[in-house]
Formats: C-alpha cells, sequence, structure tokens
C-alpha cells in the first residue's frame, strides 16, 4: 500500500518510514561511493550488508540500475520510494507557484524573474529552484570552506548572537517582514553564504522566526557531525515545529560515513543529503569558488555555468544590517556568485527595516509597466529573428514570439532593443507605429523577462 507520508508523518507507520528510510541510505551509498557502485553491481546483498543497510539491494535495482528496463513491474519498497520522492517534488512546486507576498509589485517581479530563469537555464535547472522572498544570515561568512561553495563564502568572521539588543532587533525585522510580505514570509530561510550551526543561537533565531512568520526554517548544514547531540535536538526540534525538510551537506565519503553511524536511518529519513563529493559527485553548480577552479583551465565560453542561488527577492544580513534585492543568473564573470543585485540599502532598527523593504518593492525598483521612460534593452543572451510567426526571442532553452505590427516594425524593433539603450519612447518614436500596440508587445516582453531591468537607475540609500 503507498501512504503519502512526506506531509502526513503522524499517520505512517514505523514500518513504512522504515522502508523509505533504509531505501533513501543505500541510494546515498550508491551516490557517494564509486566502489560501492561496483560492488553493488557485483553482490547487491553483499554491498548492502557490508555497510550495514537494511534492505534488499536486489529488489531496489530499479532505482540504482540504469540497464534495467525502466517498464518492468517494480516491488512494494520501489513503489513506496518513488511516492515519497514525488511527494517532495509536488511540494517543492507548490512553493514556488504559491509563494506569493502582499505586493502586486514584488509578487509581478517575481514571476519576471522565473520566467527569465528557465530560458536562461533550461526547465531542468530552472525547476528545481523555489525562488524562495528571502535569506537572512545571522553571521559574516562560514567556518566550513566548502570547496564549491557557489557564492564564495568568506571565512567566518562576526556572529549575530542572542543579545538582548539583537534579540529585539530580530524580533522587529521579524514582525515588519511577516507584516510586510504578508502570509508568504513564511517561505524563507536563516543563511545564505554561511552556515546556520556556526551560530551558537540559531535555535533560539529559529523559534522566534516561527513564532512570528508563522513557520520554523528549514536548515542546511555542513557541519552536522561537529555537536552529533545539537544536531539531533535541531532536528527533532524542527520536525516538532512542522519543518517538512532540512539537509546535510556531505563533503567526503569518510563524513558519509560517520553521518551514517551517528544518526539512524529513520532519524534522517526527512533529510536531505547533499553530496559535495570531488572525483564521486559534481558540484551541483559552476558558480563562485566552482567557477574559479574552472577559469583556471577553461575560457568561460567552454564552461555550463549554473547557480546554487535560489532567492527571488531578499538577502539580509542581520550582522551588517545590509538587504540586497536578488535574483539568479547564471554565473559568469559579471554574476560570479550566480545572482544579480537589482537594489540595496541598510537598516538598524524595525523601521528603517520597513522604509528598505518598501522602497525596494516600489514602483521604482519593481515597475510594474513599460512606462515613456523605461530602458528597453533585450536581455545580451537572447536572440532575436523576425518570420512568419512575429518577432521571434530565443535562448538556448526556449521561444518567445511577438506579433500584432508588421514584419518591417517588428524588424526594427528587434534591432532597436538589440542596441539597449533607448528608452520606450524613444523607441516609440523611431518606430513610428501604433503606440498602443507598441507598448503592448513591450509589455509582453517585460512580463516574459525578455528585458532587461537596470538596477542603475535605482538609489542604493534612502
Amino acid at each position: 500500500m503507498i501512504q503519502p507520508i512526506y506531509r502526513e508523518r503522524s499517520s505512517a507507520t514505523p514500518e513504512y518510514v522504515a522502508e523509505i528510510a533504509h531505501t533513501k541510505r543505500l541510494l546515498e551509498c550508491w551516490e557517494a561511493d564509486s566502489e560501492f557502485r561496483t560492488a553493488l553491481h557485483h553482490d547487491p546483498q553483499a554491498a548492502a550488508q557490508a555497510r550495514g543497510l537494511q534492505c534488499d539491494a536486489a529488489a531496489l535495482r530499479p532505482l540504482w540500475d540504469n540497464a534495467i528496463e525502466p517498464n518492468l513491474p517494480v516491488g512494494r519498497a520501489v513503489q513506496r520510494y518513488r511516492a515519497f520522492v514525488l511527494e517532495k517534488l509536488r511540494h517543492r512546486d507548490e512553493l514556488r507557484q504559491n509563494s506569493r507576498p502582499h505586493s502586486s509589485l514584488f509578487h509581478a517581479w517575481r514571476r519576471r524573474q522565473m520566467a527569465r530563469t528557465l530560458s536562461q537555464l533550461g526547465y531542468a535547472k530552472a525547476h528545481g529552484i523555489v525562488h524562495p522572498l528571502a535569506a537572512f544570515e545571522l553571521s559574516k561568512g562560514c567556518s566550513v570552506g566548502c570547496w564549491f561553495c557557489g557564492v564564495s563564502a568568506p571565512k567566518l568572521g562576526d556572529i549575530f548572537t542572542y543579545t538582548d539588543a539583537n534579540r529585539g532587533l530580530w524580533r522587529d525585522v521579524c514582525r515588519v517582514w511577516r507584516e510586510e510580505i504578508g502570509p508568504a514570509a513564511t517561505q524563507s530561510f536563516l543563511y545564505w553564504a554561511s552556515d546556520p550551526l556556526d551560530n551558537p543561537d540559531y535555535e533560539k533565531f529559529a523559534c522566534d522566526y516561527h513564532e512570528l512568520c508563522g513557520s520554523f526554517p528549514q536548515t542546511t548544514t555542513a557541519i552536522p557531525l561537529r555537536d552529533v547531540a545539537r544536531t539531533k535536538r535541531l532536528l527533532k526540534l524542527s520536525a516538532e515545529r512542522g519543518c517538512l525538510l532540512d539537509r546535510f551537506s556531505v563533503l567526503t565519503p569518510k563524513i558519509l560515513r560517520r553521518v551514517h553511524e551517528e544518526f539512524t536511518a529513520e532519524e534522517l529519513a526527512f533529510v536531505e543529503l547533499v553530496m559535495q563529493i570531488r572525483k564521486e559527485t559534481a558540484s551541483k553548480a559552476v558558480a563562485g569558488r566552482a567557477l574559479e577552479r574552472a577559469l583556471k583551465t577553461m575560457d568561460e565560453s567552454e564552461i555550463e555555468t549554473s547557480t546554487i542561488a535560489c532567492i527571488s527577492g531578499f538577502l539580509i544580513n542581520m550582522v551588517e544590517g545590509t538587504i540586497k534585492l536578488i535574483s539568479p543568473r547564471p554565473a559568469s564573470s559579471e554574476y560570479p556568485l550566480g545572482y544579480r543585485v537589482y537594489g540595496e540599502g541598510t537598516f538598524t532598527n524595525g523601521d528603517e527595516f520597513r522604509e528598505q523593504l518598501k522602497r525596494l518593492t516600489s514602483a521604482q525598483v519593481m515597475p510594474s509597466t513599460v512606462g515613456v521612460d523605461f530602458p528597453v534593452a533585450l536581455r545580451s543572451d537572447l536572440r532575436w529573428k523576425v518570420d512568419d510567426r512575429g518577432l521571434v526571442l530565443e535562448s538556448s532553452y526556449v521561444r518567445l514570439t511577438f506579433d500584432g505590427l508588421p514584419n518591417a516594425k517588428l524588424e526594427t524593433m528587434g534591432a532597436l532593443l538589440a542596441e539597449g539603450h533607448h528608452t520606450a519612447s524613444s523607441l516609440a518614436l523611431k518606430l513610428d507605429s501604433d503606440l498602443a500596440t507598441t507598448f503592448l508587445i513591450l509589455n509582453r516582453m517585460l512580463g516574459a523577462g525578455a528585458l532587461e531591468e537596470h538596477p542603475e537607475r535605482v538609489p542604493v540609500t534612502v
């Protein structure tokens, strides 16, 4: 029997959870260890027993052996695990679609970034990005120094500890965030270029966030073994307060073995182990340090970059009192960390934080329509042409078509947009065509994420 257990965990039987948990553990070993993969192909059960795995490895072959005919009947364990994964994917998609802030301008801006990301990264990569609304950093830098770090986190510096003053500021920021954003304020987390467990008071901040914003934040850490007892307490606290997913970044096969020794399969049933193992697993994104390494031996044009940035919203550092409006971009020399900053500011108290949020979600920063003075520039990664369908804009992944004007006018429009230095009014004058239709097309392009949005037009301070 197949049961939904991802969000309905209290109704799942221990036997059901255990079967999924041990299946998951086998696949973790398979992903992280080439020697284990070889042994598994040679003698599945012996390989599983050698790692202490409590599952029928041969029956799970459809999950780990790509040579298996995909349409063959599968057993109960495979069915249950596939259903479990599907539940997780559906939850991810719901988060992406349902995270709607109060501000209609912010909502429209976020939707544009999602459309742009799809055209720049392709469906497979873009669909894995949830586009949460904010990340709050509780330290400056990170103690781990992961070789693959997609945002090039600096060494750990100051930590935003839970002093009376910091507690007051944090709670004020949380209140303002919830008031300004609404129920979607829940779609945020408390780390970025940092490890949450570097902050000794992380759990206190997370509990405040749960109280004031309505959810316990998802945690991703690369140091689950630094204090195993603390990590177990955090996982228990997270589960009790309704968080559906936490993650460990696993940096070596040795660390994976230790994680499996310290935590039972059942304890990690709802914890994703993200494998970041040199020579065993590829970097999740060629960005940040991974991009720096690649550029030492390859030309940028030869590198298929990506990003680990997932926010289309705000990056907030509590140590520095800074707020940035960001969205993912394929990593490049222009955007080495895999995201673009569209505006930024500083704050020292809750009132200033509210002012910055209002400014950064204003029409000045997040225009909803193409006005007469709007700079209209085609994204540099898009190719354009005119054919019998109209003005066609293409990336490596999508094709967008715009019609409504004669082809000769669309040809001129494409050329002017590609030049990248016209306002909507100057383009319309040069085009000398139906004004309403011209602006309709430009607004459709804006909504599709095809036009660059220029942060240089935005003042840095209030």
